[in-house]
């Protein structure tokens, strides 16, 4: 019992985690965000076509870098929705408070026996199997030996 208890204690510490994780991430991603956009300078004056041209540059870099940050931020909302469904059914008790997913080992070592216990029971009704099946050949031998007696 002691087990189930540290497991789920051990699972909501790692959902915990995880959340962590995603609000650091998504707020460093925005952080960033921000900082990528206060750099950039506001165009005031008028530029020759080559700064143009790598301003262009920059800002499809960056608008590049905002969606594959909204990307990985999905991957991450995904993740973090495993991890709690992942969570949710650990937490899954029947009413005596022991989750529903435990197999006690004792009930495993009872499957092993009645496996065991099957395998016997099949061997000896395929070792009855052939017995009958010589049993069945004698009587025929016999009845055939009875009548070609009867019939001298």
């Amino acid at each position: 019992m002691a087990s189930g208890i540290e497991l789920i204690t051990s699972n909501s510490g790692m959902v915990g985690l995880f959340t962590i994780l995603i609000t650091l991430s998504v707020t460093l991603s925005k952080i960033i965000e921000f900082l990528i956009k206060k750099a950039i300078p506001k165009k005031k004056k008028v530029l020759s076509d080559k700064e143009s041209e790598k301003i262009d540059d920059i800002y499809a870099l960056i608008e590049a870098i905002l969606r594959k940050k909204e990307e990985e931020s999905e991957k991450l909302k995904e993740q973090y929705e495993w991890v709690h469904e992942m969570y949710r059914l650990h937490n899954k008790v029947d009413g005596d408070g022991i989750p529903l997913w435990y197999v006690p080992r004792s009930f495993l070592d009872n499957q092993k026996e009645i496996v065991t216990i099957l395998l016997s029971i099949s061997s000896q009704m395929d070792k009855s199997s052939y017995i009958l099946d010589n049993i069945l050949k004698n009587l025929e031998e016999l009845k055939t030996n009875i009548r070609e007696i009867n019939k001298k």
